[in-house]
């Protein structure tokens, strides 16, 4: 376990001694806000969702983007890894692949997190005031927040994992992407979407990325908390499980291939 907490450590100096990097991703998150906080308007209006309040909207967007912006790309580096070579070299130190892989993501996403946190947060309650919930709830946004980005760095690292197969994940990075955007309820909140999108949505991991997690600005109940909560756990194992069985499956094909 030290071996990877050294190297989520390391992961975490670099990403915030990056401070170019976090400033860039900080100017693109207020952007974003700025943008959709006058988009939601329009889109409002044509779906019927006018009754949504303009405060519990914006902080919605603005948890949607705070952890969206704040994930890195692990997919990339697996690809990189083994189209290069890399990986027939790092598979024999005495550390678990993958297990350095998430560390590091973990690493980068948790600087991300907490920096690009403050800039949203801050953004957001200049604009429009404090978040509509009580204070008990605040812990639970920033803990299904993290938990969030960790689903998301499973299933970035489940793409790269493709790569044994496909070796160029860029295309399906960009059909997750665009799940992601649709599934998770980017700018509008799923319950206004249609019941059948909404059904769709509810057996996937989007929701508990974005815009499930999100909705807990507009209900903070014990039950919906409690749901997101163990949903995002249940898919936190699952795409553990499909992420250790493809990276042993996609070994063997290596090892078949001669590496």
């Amino acid at each position: 376990m030290q071996k990877y907490v050294k190297s989520f450590s390391l992961s975490a100096l670099h990403t915030f001694q990056n401070k170019k990097a976090l400033v860039g991703l900080s100017i693109f998150l207020v952007i974003c806000l700025l943008i959709f906080s006058n988009l939601w308007k329009i889109i409002a209006a044509r779906t019927g969702a006018l009754h949504l309040d303009s405060t519990e909207l914006l902080w919605y967007i603005a948890l949607n983007e705070w952890v969206l912006i704040a994930i890195p790309r692990p997919e990339r580096e697996i690809q990189s890894d083994l189209r290069s070579g890399k990986l027939a070299c790092l598979l024999p130190k005495p550390i678990h692949y993958l297990g350095s892989v998430f560390s590091e993501s973990l690493g980068a996403y948790s600087v991300n997190l907490l920096g690009l946190g403050l800039v949203a947060f801050s953004f957001t309650w200049i604009q429009v005031g404090p978040p509509p919930v009580p204070l008990w709830v605040l812990p639970i946004l920033l803990l299904t927040g993290f938990m969030g980005g960790i689903l998301g760095i499973l299933f970035q690292m489940l793409i790269g994992v493709g790569a044994f197969w496909i070796h160029e994940v860029e295309s399906f990075t960009w059909i997750w992407e665009k799940l992601l955007f649709a599934l998770g309820g980017l700018i509008l909140p799923l319950s206004v979407y249609p019941s059948i999108w909404q059904t769709i949505s509810k057996y996937t991991p989007f929701p508990y990325i974005l815009g499930g997690r999100s909705s807990q600005v507009m209900d903070y109940s014990i039950a919906h908390i409690g749901s997101i909560l163990a949903f995002s756990l249940i898919w936190i194992f699952i795409g553990l499980v499909f992420l250790t069985l493809l990276f042993r499956k996609g070994l063997k094909i290596l090892n078949m291939e001669g590496g």
